[in-house]
């Protein structure tokens, strides 16, 4: 069972999957809003990943980028589409990026927005590297993070997340963000992702892989991002063949909450412009 979020203006302009980003995350605490802005433009469907949101999770799965990318090549084909626009958020960049190496001919254009797999070494890396270690201790860490209130939920999205815009940290985020936290296996599936991760150093970073991206690519980075630092999406925009930056400021990484305007402007911008 997936479940899936979509917006059809019914227009035949080439659709766009957006996927949401780890943790506690889910389509419609990535992306909200935004969603039905973007949907005024373009077909825009945003699932629920395995094992997040109210998409099943599959036990006997890995949760690899790479096992998520076969996902989302079987998604774009199970719709029936020939190419897509496919853009993703933290993770969901992560694997966007990944699809658009293994399987170019399912997109057209691509979006990554502060994506993983571009940086090799991250704050607190050994502490998330210790954490994934300790299954149990770190679903505590999760339940414990979606109690303490709206006030420290709020803190910690400014403080982890680097949320500037205090507008975007309303009540309807916070809720979204503990009902996500409560559910049975909140957090799993990217403490799975993360352990596959830190098996092995080359599953850390697709630096050497983006030469091989044959679409055009928009890297979308907050410029006070301290997850994924704007300096390594500038390298990666580099690496890209055909790759575009586009850095929003005052932003941390949840950029698509941060800065929602700003990012649907650029996103409509960039894919407007294909030929």
């Amino acid at each position: 069972r997936t479940r899936v979020f979509e917006v059809d203006p019914g227009n035949g302009v080439t659709p766009l999957i957006l996927l949401h980003g780890g943790g506690l995350d889910s389509a419609l605490v990535s992306y909200g809003s935004a969603l039905v802005s973007l949907g005024r433009r373009r077909r825009v469907i945003a699932p629920d990943l395995p094992g997040y949101g109210d998409s099943e999770f599959p036990s006997d799965s890995p949760f690899s980028v790479p096992w998520y990318g076969e996902w989302v090549a079987e998604l774009i084909r199970g719709h029936g589409f020939d190419r897509v626009d496919l853009g993703g958020l933290s993770l969901g960049g992560w694997i966007t990026l990944a699809v658009a190496i293994d399987h170019p001919g399912v997109v057209r254009r691509i979006l990554a927005i502060n994506p993983g797999g571009i940086t090799d070494r991250f704050r607190f890396m050994r502490t998330v590297e210790w954490l994934v270690r300790h299954p149990a201790l770190q679903r505590r860490m999760y339940r414990l993070s979606v109690s303490l209130g709206r006030g420290l939920i709020r803190l910690q999205l400014r403080a982890g997340l680097g949320m500037t815009n205090a507008a975007a940290l309303t009540d309807g985020l916070i809720d979204a963000v503990v009902v996500s936290g409560k559910r049975p296996r909140a957090g799993e599936a990217f403490a799975a992702t993360q352990r596959w991760a830190f098996a092995d150093p080359a599953n850390l970073s697709l630096m050497a892989k983006l030469p091989q991206i044959e679409a055009e690519t928009l890297m979308l980075a907050g410029r006070d991002d301290k997850l994924v630092p704007v300096a390594d999406s500038i390298r990666a925009s580099q690496a890209v063949p055909h790759g575009q930056l586009r850095v929003l400021a005052p932003c941390g990484h949840w950029l698509v909450r941060d800065r929602p305007v700003e990012f649907a402007d650029a996103v409509n911008e960039f894919l407007d412009a294909a030929k």
